[in-house]
């Protein structure tokens, strides 16, 4: 008996408030509402995403890089994608810092949370001489941690001993040692994002110990998660943040394993209004997912937008045109932003075509008219073919789309005139 297929699981992230009822429904349609699950702050779900990644299993497992790049992914939200020297030498010091304390909390055994590494980075002494007070050693989160791990430390390799004695050296001696003013912009970068997450509900949704879902069981199992944050109903930072945490820690996922014929149904990723939710990981994401059967799907306004929130330039540049060369198939639809129309036409690409012209003359004894051609080249479709495509109304359910798919010839576009076909598709959808 050949084994029943399973189908394809999905991770659908919302910016609009009617999202999730708009799923859940397209989901019983189809009979798969059992697949199903919102993730929300109603539905008592949780994904503790450094719990995962310290305990999936694998090469990769326990590794504090990964845990790094993902806070600095998130530390990125909302700035611009370029940053000064200024800026990276605080996401570096903030970096230093978490690797730092997630040596010490490993080590020591304690749970690895963003609550966890929040109270030791809080408790850090802010000058020298604090460290030897009684005081601080009492009520320090992080002097308590050191102290354990000093009282056990015969059951260390001389590795892990190395590990942690440049760990504390930068805890205990190196911070309280910086000019008050670097720490306290360093500590503000920290605490501007892990603070968010140290309130319930989002604790307890993201710092409670618990995964409720695993990215394998999308690809492997058909689940379908909805993250419930729309970006439109909530704080548009925290919103963002989140989605795009979830977003992250589900790529970094899909890319460990490398897809087979039959090991997997794949997934897609769905981002409405994807300029609200791009990161800094997405390049690297688009660029090599198809190696996990990993399918996404982003739809915006237009590219000016992902140009702006994603890379922080004013017209796309190289950062967003090598970003949008990473997608196959793309989808156009009726839009009066003359940038996109433009980056379509372009892409849809140019020929040589033959363009007519006439003329005529009157003389004292006769008059004359000629006919000529030259070839130009010019566009297969010209910028404003993008603003007359139709839209829904109340009349017409129906929008057209022009379809085009990495430069191939549609079969249905081949005729005896054109027997090599157009790179690209006139097609129709319903709303």
């Amino acid at each position: 008996m050949t084994k029943p297929v399973k189908p394809m699981g999905a991770l659908i992230l919302t910016v609009k408030s009617n999202e999730t009822a708009r799923f859940i429904e397209y989901a019983r349609i189809i009979d798969r509402a059992n697949d199903v699950r919102v993730f929300n702050a109603e539905s008592g779900l949780s994904f503790d995403f450094l719990h995962y990644f310290w305990n999936s299993g694998g090469r990769a497992a326990g590794q504090i890089e990964t845990i790094v790049e993902i806070f600095t992914d998130l530390m990125s939200v909302g700035k611009v994608y370029s940053q000064s020297s200024g800026e990276r030498y605080f996401e570096q010091a903030v970096e230093e810092l978490m690797r730092a304390t997630l040596v010490v909390l490993s080590n020591a055994g304690e749970q690895i949370s963003i609550t966890a590494i929040h109270r030791v980075i809080s408790s850090l002494p802010n000058e020298r001489e604090q460290v030897d007070s009684e005081e601080w050693q009492k009520s320090s989160e992080c002097s308590r941690i050191i102290a354990k791990l000093k009282a056990r430390k015969e059951a260390f390799s001389p590795s892990q001993w190395a590990d942690l004695d440049i760990a504390i050296l930068h805890l205990l001696e190196k911070w309280p040692s910086l000019d008050s003013r670097t720490r306290s912009n360093i500590e503000s970068t920290w605490s501007g994002l892990s603070s968010k997450f140290t309130y319930d509900p989002i604790r307890s949704m993201f710092s409670s110990g618990r995964v409720d879902w695993t990215p394998g069981e999308i690809t492997h199992d058909g689940l379908i998660v909805i993250a419930d944050i729309s970006v439109l109903e909530f704080s548009r930072e925290l919103a963002r943040t989140c989605q795009i945490l979830i977003k992250t820690v589900h790529q970094r996922a899909w890319l460990r394993h490398t897809y087979k014929p039959g090991c997997c149904n794949g997934a897609v990723i769905f981002e409405d209004e994807f300029a609200f939710l791009a990161s800094r990981f997405d390049p690297h994401f688009h660029m090599v997912c198809r190696e996990s059967a990993i399918a996404p799907v982003c739809i915006s306004q237009n590219i000016l937008s992902i140009a702006a929130e994603g890379f922080g330039e004013q017209m796309p540049g190289s950062n967003t045109l090598g970003f949008l060369g990473l997608f196959g198939t793309r989808f156009f639809l009726q839009n009066n932003e003359t940038v996109t129309n433009q980056y379509a036409s372009d892409l849809v690409g140019q020929e040589y075509q033959d363009v007519p012209g006439w003329n005529a003359g009157q003389g004292q004894q006769h008059s004359h008219f000629g006919v000529s051609a030259n070839q130009q080249l010019k566009h297969l479709l010209e910028p404003i073919e993008f603003q007359r495509l139709a839209r829904p109304d109340g009349e017409n359910p129906l929008a057209e789309v022009i379809c085009y798919n990495s430069g191939r010839s549609f079969n249905a576009t081949k005729t005896p005139a054109r027997p090599q076909g157009l790179p690209y598709l006139r097609v129709y959808f319903s709303r």
